[in-house]
């Protein structure tokens, strides 16, 4: 898990923090069906990942090549995980799946196996996991909002998580941008790839003891999910 204690500002400190409050929240996730993070050492990202490291800017090059023959729509994003080694390591969502030491001559193979044709790349170390994962957007140099409130949340989180006992079973990690800054604080989480936005540190331990321990959603700051169009988002939210 991930525990970050050095916070901008708070929230207090910076007015432009005011949620969106004028734009409802249902529908506002763009549809994909496939999301795929990049394991880095820090949150030093530029404002575009894809012109970050050597390995990232091959991957994001390569995915744009092959999109049109995805069978899914694939979601790319950055996130710290102080645990990686030597490498790259990928994770992939909905499939629990976690590439291991992952080296840019690996990307066209495992590109075109897993993500085209779905089917395992072998060659490479992998690992499948359970555990819930949650991802807060803290992507400063893309959106101040985000460098702003994200590491706040990382922080409020880590201790919730903690009080619970689920540091072990619910991994944190700040994320790059993932798109709708104005929502901003955005977390996600998975396996059900739920978004929220407008979160605060007051809603962490509602989301922490509705979502990850009650299995339910916490409707009034539900973005959407992965998987759904905005009309499916729209009708979920409707109908809940």
């Amino acid at each position: 898990m991930y525990y970050d204690k050095h916070i901008i500002m708070s929230y207090t400190d910076n007015k432009s923090l005011e949620p969106a409050a004028e734009v409802k929240l249902p529908g506002t996730v763009k549809f994909y069906k496939r999301h795929l993070f990049v394991c880095t050492n820090s949150a030093n990202w530029p404002a575009r990942i894809e012109t970050d490291a050597d390995f990232t800017q091959a991957l994001f090059e390569d995915l744009i090549q092959r999109e049109a023959v995805f069978p899914h729509q694939v979601k790319l994003t950055a996130c710290v995980d102080s645990a990686m080694g030597k490498g790259y390591d990928l994770l992939i969502f909905p499939d629990g799946l976690r590439y291991k030491g992952v080296q840019k001559s690996d990307i066209p193979d495992l590109v075109e196996k897993h993500l085209e044709k779905n089917k395992l790349c072998f060659h490479i170390p992998f690992e499948k996991f359970s555990a819930h994962h949650l991802f807060v957007c803290v992507h400063g140099s893309r959106d101040a909002r985000c460098g702003t409130c994200g590491p706040e949340l990382i922080r409020q989180f880590a201790c919730e998580l903690d009080r619970h006992n689920l540091t072990d079973s619910v991994q944190l990690m700040p994320s790059s941008h993932v798109g709708g800054h104005r929502f901003a604080g955005n977390v996600l989480l998975y396996p059900g790839g739920d978004w929220y936005g407008n979160v605060t540190p007051q809603d962490v331990p509602e989301i922490v003891e509705r979502h990850i321990l009650g299995q339910k959603i916490l409707w009034r700051l539900w973005r959407g999910r992965m998987g759904l169009s905005l009309e499916q988002q729209l009708d979920l939210a409707q109908n809940a």
